[in-house]
């Protein structure tokens, strides 16, 4: 019997579904998991701009905000791991910066 060939295109979409889907974190799932863990409110002033080595950077629009979120991290910090599918990874820590809360290449 003999085997199917795919053709190099099937090739390709296979490896890019491989590379992207399944153990990725969505920019949408992480920014929906801050606005619940974090309120309204303070998901108006700050972003999850990263994660990285279980570290979620968070930028904040100003040092009020910055301090009032590093007060709550801890709390902060378990309602992401609940709320969070991280696909087999651990979130561990949560770092405020203050920064901008533009998307990249948005005006």
């Amino acid at each position: 019997m003999k085997a199917k060939q795919k053709s190099i295109e099937d090739v390709v979409k296979d490896v890019i579904k491989k590379l992207s889907g399944k153990n990725r974190v969505g920019e949408e799932e992480i920014t929906n998991a801050w606005r619940e863990a974090a309120g309204a409110k303070a998901a108006g002033h700050s972003r999850p701009v990263a994660i990285k080595k279980g570290v979620l950077t968070i930028n904040v629009d100003g040092s009020g905000w910055l301090y009032e979120l590093t007060i709550k991290k801890r709390e902060l910090l378990e309602k992401l791991k609940e709320n969070l599918n991280l696909k087999g990874k651990q979130l561990k820590n949560l770092r405020f910066r203050i920064g901008d809360l533009e998307k990249r290449g948005r005006k």
